[in-house]
Protein backbone atom coordinates (compact mmCIF):
# COMPACT_ATOMS: atom_id res chain seq x y z
CA UNK A 1 0.00 0.00 0.00
CA UNK A 2 1.27 3.56 -0.82
CA UNK A 3 2.28 6.04 1.60
CA UNK A 4 -0.58 8.28 0.54
CA UNK A 5 -3.13 5.53 0.95
CA UNK A 6 -1.89 4.60 4.00
CA UNK A 7 -2.26 8.43 5.17
CA UNK A 8 -6.33 8.19 3.96
CA UNK A 9 -6.88 4.72 5.92
CA UNK A 10 -5.20 6.33 8.75
CA UNK A 11 -7.40 9.38 8.79
CA UNK A 12 -10.74 7.65 8.15
CA UNK A 13 -9.96 5.65 11.71
CA UNK A 14 -9.02 9.04 13.22
CA UNK A 15 -12.54 10.23 11.73
CA UNK A 16 -14.64 7.03 12.67
CA UNK A 17 -13.93 6.98 16.30
CA UNK A 18 -13.79 10.72 16.71
CA UNK A 19 -17.77 10.21 15.66
CA UNK A 20 -18.14 7.48 17.66
CA UNK A 21 -16.66 9.46 20.65
CA UNK A 22 -19.06 12.45 20.24
CA UNK A 23 -22.09 10.14 20.63
CA UNK A 24 -20.99 9.45 24.27
CA UNK A 25 -22.99 10.83 26.90
CA UNK A 26 -19.89 11.91 28.85
CA UNK A 27 -16.67 12.87 29.16
CA UNK A 28 -14.60 14.36 31.28
CA UNK A 29 -11.24 14.69 29.90
CA UNK A 30 -7.48 16.25 31.71
CA UNK A 31 -6.41 19.42 30.06
CA UNK A 32 -9.17 20.97 28.14
CA UNK A 33 -11.28 18.61 25.60
CA UNK A 34 -13.87 19.53 23.63
CA UNK A 35 -17.34 20.38 23.54
CA UNK A 36 -19.84 17.84 21.60
CA UNK A 37 -21.08 20.10 19.14
CA UNK A 38 -24.46 18.80 19.06
CA UNK A 39 -27.05 20.12 22.02
CA UNK A 40 -28.40 16.21 23.30
CA UNK A 41 -32.10 15.39 23.51
CA UNK A 42 -32.08 14.50 27.11
CA UNK A 43 -29.64 15.50 30.40
CA UNK A 44 -29.30 14.40 34.01
CA UNK A 45 -31.30 15.88 35.99
CA UNK A 46 -28.53 17.46 38.92
CA UNK A 47 -28.94 18.95 42.13
CA UNK A 48 -27.46 21.80 43.25
CA UNK A 49 -27.38 22.14 46.79
CA UNK A 50 -26.13 25.71 48.60
CA UNK A 51 -25.58 25.24 52.03
CA UNK A 52 -25.07 28.23 54.37
CA UNK A 53 -22.65 27.31 56.53
CA UNK A 54 -19.71 29.20 59.31
CA UNK A 55 -16.63 27.82 61.30
CA UNK A 56 -18.25 29.58 64.20
CA UNK A 57 -21.69 28.55 64.26
CA UNK A 58 -21.42 25.13 66.33
CA UNK A 59 -24.57 23.47 65.08
CA UNK A 60 -23.00 22.83 61.33
CA UNK A 61 -21.27 19.65 62.61
CA UNK A 62 -24.96 18.54 62.42
CA UNK A 63 -25.35 20.13 58.90
CA UNK A 64 -22.19 18.20 57.68
CA UNK A 65 -24.06 14.71 58.70
CA UNK A 66 -26.89 15.31 56.84
CA UNK A 67 -24.56 17.09 53.92
CA UNK A 68 -22.74 13.60 53.58
CA UNK A 69 -25.65 11.30 53.40
CA UNK A 70 -26.75 12.57 50.78
CA UNK A 71 -24.26 12.74 49.11
CA UNK A 72 -22.81 9.04 50.03
CA UNK A 73 -25.56 7.48 48.15
CA UNK A 74 -26.27 10.37 44.96
CA UNK A 75 -22.68 11.52 43.86
CA UNK A 76 -23.82 12.03 40.32
CA UNK A 77 -26.88 13.99 40.84
CA UNK A 78 -25.86 16.15 44.15
CA UNK A 79 -23.46 19.29 43.71
CA UNK A 80 -22.93 21.00 46.87
CA UNK A 81 -21.56 24.20 47.73
CA UNK A 82 -20.72 25.52 50.80
CA UNK A 83 -21.33 29.71 51.82
CA UNK A 84 -19.46 30.81 54.20
CA UNK A 85 -20.47 33.17 56.82
CA UNK A 86 -19.04 34.86 59.28
CA UNK A 87 -15.29 33.12 59.10
CA UNK A 88 -12.16 33.73 56.91
CA UNK A 89 -13.85 31.75 54.30
CA UNK A 90 -16.45 34.54 53.68
CA UNK A 91 -17.73 36.59 50.37
CA UNK A 92 -19.84 39.09 49.33
CA UNK A 93 -22.03 35.70 47.72
CA UNK A 94 -23.30 35.05 51.34
CA UNK A 95 -24.85 38.51 51.75
CA UNK A 96 -26.07 38.70 48.26
CA UNK A 97 -28.51 35.32 48.37
CA UNK A 98 -29.28 35.54 52.23
CA UNK A 99 -31.06 39.68 50.53
CA UNK A 100 -32.61 37.80 47.52
CA UNK A 101 -33.85 34.43 48.82
CA UNK A 102 -34.13 34.38 52.54
CA UNK A 103 -37.54 37.40 52.52
CA UNK A 104 -36.08 38.88 55.29
CA UNK A 105 -35.89 36.29 58.12
CA UNK A 106 -32.76 36.10 59.93
CA UNK A 107 -30.31 33.69 59.21
CA UNK A 108 -30.33 30.22 60.62
CA UNK A 109 -27.08 27.71 60.43
CA UNK A 110 -27.13 25.65 58.82
CA UNK A 111 -29.38 25.98 56.52
CA UNK A 112 -29.76 25.14 52.18
CA UNK A 113 -31.28 26.21 49.18
CA UNK A 114 -31.57 22.72 47.28
CA UNK A 115 -32.20 23.70 43.89
CA UNK A 116 -33.23 27.52 44.71
CA UNK A 117 -36.65 25.55 44.60
CA UNK A 118 -39.22 26.33 47.24
CA UNK A 119 -41.51 24.14 49.14
CA UNK A 120 -44.29 25.15 51.81
CA UNK A 121 -43.55 29.40 50.60
CA UNK A 122 -39.39 28.74 51.51
CA UNK A 123 -36.42 28.36 49.77
CA UNK A 124 -34.25 28.30 52.42
CA UNK A 125 -34.40 24.84 54.73
CA UNK A 126 -33.28 23.62 57.97
CA UNK A 127 -31.18 20.46 57.85
CA UNK A 128 -34.00 18.07 58.53
CA UNK A 129 -35.45 19.14 55.11
CA UNK A 130 -32.76 18.83 53.03
CA UNK A 131 -33.08 15.34 51.93
CA UNK A 132 -36.74 15.01 51.10
CA UNK A 133 -36.67 18.45 49.23
CA UNK A 134 -33.51 16.50 47.69
CA UNK A 135 -35.26 13.71 46.69
CA UNK A 136 -38.08 15.61 45.03
CA UNK A 137 -35.94 17.48 42.71
CA UNK A 138 -33.26 14.47 41.30
CA UNK A 139 -36.36 12.88 39.75
CA UNK A 140 -37.88 15.84 38.00
CA UNK A 141 -37.00 15.94 33.92
CA UNK A 142 -34.47 17.80 32.81
CA UNK A 143 -34.81 20.47 30.29
CA UNK A 144 -32.02 21.76 30.23
CA UNK A 145 -28.30 20.74 30.96
CA UNK A 146 -24.52 22.38 30.51
CA UNK A 147 -21.10 21.59 29.62
CA UNK A 148 -18.02 23.09 30.64
CA UNK A 149 -14.60 23.57 29.59
CA UNK A 150 -11.93 24.61 31.07
CA UNK A 151 -8.14 25.59 30.81
CA UNK A 152 -5.50 27.02 33.67
CA UNK A 153 -1.97 28.77 32.87
CA UNK A 154 -0.11 29.56 36.26
CA UNK A 155 -2.96 31.37 38.16
CA UNK A 156 -5.18 32.31 35.08
CA UNK A 157 -7.83 30.23 34.25
CA UNK A 158 -10.58 29.81 32.07
CA UNK A 159 -13.97 28.73 31.71
CA UNK A 160 -16.42 27.97 28.52
CA UNK A 161 -19.62 27.10 29.93
CA UNK A 162 -22.08 25.71 27.24
CA UNK A 163 -26.03 25.98 28.29
CA UNK A 164 -28.37 23.41 26.24
CA UNK A 165 -31.77 23.49 26.19
CA UNK A 166 -34.35 20.26 24.66
CA UNK A 167 -37.35 22.42 24.80
CA UNK A 168 -38.58 25.91 24.43
CA UNK A 169 -39.41 27.68 27.84
CA UNK A 170 -41.22 30.78 29.05
CA UNK A 171 -39.62 33.54 30.90
CA UNK A 172 -35.55 34.59 31.50
CA UNK A 173 -33.19 32.40 32.28
CA UNK A 174 -29.53 33.17 33.77
CA UNK A 175 -26.14 31.18 33.61
CA UNK A 176 -23.86 31.64 37.24
CA UNK A 177 -20.10 29.87 37.39
CA UNK A 178 -18.45 29.39 40.56
CA UNK A 179 -15.12 28.66 41.69
CA UNK A 180 -15.56 26.25 44.44
CA UNK A 181 -12.24 24.28 46.68
CA UNK A 182 -13.02 20.90 47.35
CA UNK A 183 -10.03 20.99 50.47
CA UNK A 184 -9.42 24.36 52.64
CA UNK A 185 -8.03 24.41 56.33
CA UNK A 186 -6.70 26.94 58.28
CA UNK A 187 -5.65 27.68 61.56
CA UNK A 188 -6.95 30.03 63.98
CA UNK A 189 -10.72 30.98 65.22
CA UNK A 190 -11.89 31.92 61.66
CA UNK A 191 -10.99 28.47 60.39
CA UNK A 192 -11.12 26.08 63.42
CA UNK A 193 -14.72 24.67 63.44
CA UNK A 194 -16.95 25.13 66.97
CA UNK A 195 -18.97 21.78 67.21
CA UNK A 196 -21.65 21.48 69.26
CA UNK A 197 -22.08 17.55 69.06
CA UNK A 198 -18.92 17.30 71.05
CA UNK A 199 -20.63 15.58 74.03
CA UNK A 200 -23.35 13.95 72.08
CA UNK A 201 -22.54 10.72 72.34
CA UNK A 202 -23.15 8.35 69.23
CA UNK A 203 -22.76 11.54 67.00
CA UNK A 204 -20.12 11.68 64.26
CA UNK A 205 -18.60 14.61 65.37
CA UNK A 206 -18.60 13.24 69.61
CA UNK A 207 -15.46 13.61 71.17
CA UNK A 208 -13.38 15.31 68.39
CA UNK A 209 -13.00 18.61 70.35
CA UNK A 210 -14.90 21.72 70.28
CA UNK A 211 -13.61 23.73 68.07
CA UNK A 212 -11.83 21.53 66.07
CA UNK A 213 -8.34 22.41 65.32
CA UNK A 214 -7.37 22.22 61.46
CA UNK A 215 -10.83 21.56 60.15
CA UNK A 216 -11.01 20.34 56.86
CA UNK A 217 -13.92 22.69 55.33
CA UNK A 218 -15.67 20.93 51.98
CA UNK A 219 -17.04 22.45 49.12
CA UNK A 220 -15.89 26.08 49.67
CA UNK A 221 -17.26 28.95 47.09
CA UNK A 222 -14.37 30.85 46.59
CA UNK A 223 -15.45 32.76 44.12
CA UNK A 224 -18.02 34.11 41.82
CA UNK A 225 -16.77 34.50 38.35
CA UNK A 226 -20.17 35.21 36.54
CA UNK A 227 -22.42 37.89 38.42
CA UNK A 228 -23.65 37.42 41.24
CA UNK A 229 -27.65 36.29 40.31
CA UNK A 230 -26.43 35.22 36.95
CA UNK A 231 -25.96 36.39 33.15
CA UNK A 232 -28.52 36.62 31.31
CA UNK A 233 -29.04 33.89 28.61
CA UNK A 234 -30.76 35.42 25.07
CA UNK A 235 -34.52 33.84 24.92
CA UNK A 236 -33.95 32.86 21.09
CA UNK A 237 -31.61 30.37 22.04
CA UNK A 238 -34.17 28.70 24.62
CA UNK A 239 -35.74 25.92 22.30
CA UNK A 240 -35.17 22.42 21.27
CA UNK A 241 -31.14 22.05 20.21
CA UNK A 242 -30.56 25.83 21.73
CA UNK A 243 -27.38 26.25 22.80
CA UNK A 244 -25.68 29.36 24.57
CA UNK A 245 -21.88 29.84 25.68
CA UNK A 246 -20.56 31.81 27.73
CA UNK A 247 -16.59 32.55 28.25
CA UNK A 248 -15.24 33.63 32.23
CA UNK A 249 -11.74 34.41 32.69
CA UNK A 250 -10.32 34.68 36.35
CA UNK A 251 -7.16 34.05 38.78
CA UNK A 252 -6.78 31.47 40.96
CA UNK A 253 -4.04 33.28 43.41
CA UNK A 254 -4.40 32.18 47.29
CA UNK A 255 -6.69 29.40 45.96
CA UNK A 256 -5.00 25.40 45.40
CA UNK A 257 -6.13 24.96 42.14
CA UNK A 258 -5.64 21.12 42.98
CA UNK A 259 -8.67 21.25 44.75
CA UNK A 260 -10.34 23.48 42.57
CA UNK A 261 -13.81 23.30 40.40
CA UNK A 262 -15.76 24.85 38.62
CA UNK A 263 -20.06 24.72 39.52
CA UNK A 264 -22.23 26.69 36.95
CA UNK A 265 -25.87 26.34 36.71
CA UNK A 266 -28.87 27.69 35.07
CA UNK A 267 -32.12 29.29 36.89
CA UNK A 268 -34.90 30.62 36.13
CA UNK A 269 -35.02 34.37 37.21
CA UNK A 270 -38.65 35.42 38.39
CA UNK A 271 -40.46 37.92 40.49
CA UNK A 272 -41.51 35.19 43.74
CA UNK A 273 -39.85 32.57 45.62
CA UNK A 274 -42.22 29.90 43.54
CA UNK A 275 -41.06 31.76 40.13
CA UNK A 276 -37.27 31.41 40.42
CA UNK A 277 -35.32 28.02 40.48
CA UNK A 278 -32.56 26.51 39.05
CA UNK A 279 -32.97 24.29 36.26
CA UNK A 280 -30.00 22.24 36.24
CA UNK A 281 -26.31 22.41 37.37
CA UNK A 282 -22.66 20.88 36.58
CA UNK A 283 -19.32 20.38 37.59
CA UNK A 284 -15.75 20.15 36.51
CA UNK A 285 -12.26 19.95 38.03
CA UNK A 286 -9.78 23.22 36.89
CA UNK A 287 -8.22 21.77 34.07
CA UNK A 288 -11.06 19.70 32.68
CA UNK A 289 -13.52 19.26 29.86
CA UNK A 290 -17.34 18.17 31.45
CA UNK A 291 -19.09 17.14 28.44
CA UNK A 292 -23.00 17.04 28.41
CA UNK A 293 -24.54 14.21 30.16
Amino acid sequence: MTKKLLFIAAALTVAACSKDDSTSPSINSENGGNINSTVPATFTQKVLIETFTGAGQSQCTDGFVKLDNILSTNSTKAIPVSIHYSDAMEINQYTTLQSAFSNGAAPQFPSAMINRTASLGMLIFNRTQWQSNFDVNKVKAASCGLSIKTTVNGTQGTAEVHCGFNSALVGNYTVTAYLVEENVTGTGNYYDQRNGYNTTSGHQYYNVGDPIINFNHKYVLRKVVSTELGDALNNSNIKFGGEEIKTYTFSTSGINSANLYVVAFISKNGSTSTDKFVLNAQKVKIGNTQNWD
